[in-house]
């Protein structure tokens, strides 16, 4: 029996259960590594909402909703009547939703090509980058102040973002 492990030359019983007892280290120690290192998913709760500017439905634009914390990206875009729905970019699965938290926002208008500032020639941007579709950012702030929500645990998630 030389070629038992160490730990199992003293060990008094039949070969069954020393089989039974490997086994049982075994599956310990692969539930272990699995549950215990793993990723464990965030919890992503439903969020809508509706976005105004002075009132109006605001349309042709792109939310980002970017967790505070961590970074965590979501977003969404309004329909005809400035409703929406976020979608979390986690794991690239495009869950409805959102993690808890607190978040800032950004309005993007879709497909627009970012304005040079003012002084800049074209001819003053690489060529590679004259034509780069990089959304503009249409708003980060209102009354001077960022966009900042909270999207709660649970309950219900109904955000109202109403430009000045």
């Amino acid at each position: 029996m030389d070629d038992e492990p160490v730990f199992l030359t003293n060990f008094q019983g039949s070969n069954k259960v020393k089989h039974t007892f490997l086994l049982l280290i075994l599956i310990a120690t692969v539930a272990f590594i699995t549950t215990g290192c793993a990723n464990k998913e965030p919890k992503i709760v439903p969020v809508t909402g509706i976005i105004t500017q002075n009132g109006k439905p605001l349309t042709d634009i792109r939310l980002e909703f970017s967790k505070v914390d961590t970074g965590a990206m979501s977003f969404a875009e309004p329909n005809a009547e400035g409703k929406f729905t976020l979608t979390s970019t986690y794991g690239r699965t495009g869950k409805i939703g959102a993690e808890p938290g607190k978040y800032i926002v950004s309005v993007y208008k879709k497909g627009k090509l970012i304005p040079l500032p003012a002084g800049v020639k074209p001819e003053d941007v690489p060529e590679e980058r004259r034509n780069a579709r990089t959304p503009e950012t249409f708003l980060t702030m209102s009354d001077n102040k960022p966009i900042e929500v909270e999207i709660a645990n649970s309950g219900e998630n109904n955000i109202v973002i109403d430009l000045k």
